[in-house]
């Protein structure tokens, strides 16, 4: 599955490093958000080669899910 991934967000000036765990957590939650709203037509199959994307409009929900969740992480675990 290809997905989009920042290593780290700048916030305040200040950048947020997050591990490698970190970002599975939230990609999992993004996948789900996504898996759930968008159901069978979440991914495709490119080119007949066996690896499965996300269509386009589930990958633009599942980048802005990311996004959302990624901030919700940093500001309210993170930061503290």
């Amino acid at each position: 599955m290809q997905k989009n991934v920042d290593v780290s967000k700048e916030i305040n000036s200040a950048y947020i490093d997050l591990k490698s765990n970190e970002m599975e957590f939230i990609d999992e939650i993004a996948t789900q958000l996504t898996e759930n709203t968008f159901g069978e037509d979440t991914f495709e199959n490119y080119r007949g080669e066996g690896e499965m994307y996300f269509k386009e409009q589930a990958q633009d929900f599942y980048n802005e899910r990311y996004d959302e969740v990624e901030s919700l992480y940093i500001n309210l675990i993170k930061r503290k």
